[in-house]
Order: C-alpha cells, then sequence, then structure tokens
C-alpha cells in the first residue's frame, strides 16, 4: 500500500512540477545537469522530451542510458528524484504523435526540422520528499523539536519502483 501511494505521489508530482534537471554522464564520465520539459505519459510508464540534435546530450545517452530527472516545487516544498533509462526516438511517427503547440513554438521550422530529437525516458525508481511550506510551519516545528529533545518532523518522504 505504501509504495503504491508513493508511486501515485511521484507521478502526480512530476506532471505537476513539470520541468526537470536531466542528469547525464558525458564522455569523460563527468555528470552534466540541463532543465528539460517533458510530457508525461503516466499510462505509457515514459516522460517525452524534445531536444536539439547538436547538442551534446544525445551522444552522452548514447553512450549511457542511464539518467535521474530531478524536480523541485520550492514554493510548495516538494522534490522528487526519478531514475531510468533514456532512449533516443529516431521515428518521425513517434514525433508527429508527441508533437504539441510548445514543440511547434519553439521548433519555428516545424516537425519536419531534421535537428529534432525525441527522448523517451523510462522510470525505472523514484523518490518524493514533501515538507512544510510554511517558514511559520518550519519555526513552530524546530521549537517544538528544542523542547521535546526529538527531531523536527520536516514533512514525508516515500519510494516506489516504477517499473
Amino acid at each position: 500500500m505504501a509504495e503504491a501511494k508513493a508511486r501515485e505521489l511521484i507521478w502526480k508530482h512530476v506532471t505537476d512540477i513539470g520541468t526537470c534537471m536531466m542528469v547525464t554522464t558525458n564522455a569523460d564520465g563527468g555528470i552534466r545537469a540541463r532543465p528539460m520539459r517533458g510530457a508525461v505519459d503516466q499510462d505509457g510508464n515514459a516522460i517525452w522530451f524534445f531536444s536539439d540534435r547538436d547538442i551534446d546530450k544525445d551522444e552522452d545517452v548514447e553512450r549511457n542510458p542511464r539518467c535521474c530527472l530531478t524536480f523541485a516545487d520550492t514554493r510548495e516544498q516538494t522534490f522528487v528524484s526519478v531514475s531510468g533509462r533514456i532512449a533516443l526516438i529516431h521515428d518521425r511517427e513517434q514525433i508527429d504523435a508527441h508533437w504539441t503547440e510548445g514543440a511547434e513554438i519553439y521548433y519555428p521550422r516545424g516537425r519536419n526540422d531534421e535537428t529534432i530529437l525525441l527522448m523517451k525516458f523510462v522510470p525505472e525508481a523514484g523518490e518524493y520528499w514533501d515538507a512544510p511550506s510554511s517558514p511559520i510551519v518550519i519555526a513552530i516545528q524546530f521549537l517544538q523539536a528544542k523542547v521535546s529533545g526529538e527531531r523536527p518532523e520536516l514533512g514525508t518522504q516515500g519510494a516506489a519502483r516504477l517499473s
């Protein structure tokens, strides 16, 4: 039950936040993160991204498809980390199927632009953290902890397999 609830919350937070940092490994083994906005397909267990072929991330992904997406909503104090594999999709039918108004704006030459790259991220595991968003609530938690000698209760955390 706890894992099912965690899975549900992970997908909800990923959908609500939308923009993530995509973390990949580059050619020399270094870690690289870049902001990306994906289209969530929970039923298909995937997050789809449009990108440019002219950027190094396609080479990073071809060398090592292991990837981590991190999502943060600092206003609500909600954080998510999702690990999985990412694949480069060269199929024009898939590009058409996932084409959005946002993609149309970002790629003014349209869906047949040869520089467009579609990436499919398949999550394997995820984790979330929710904390109180009010500084007053946090301050009260710390005061209660100081009085009781116990750690402050600063939110919830959960993890789930996603594939």
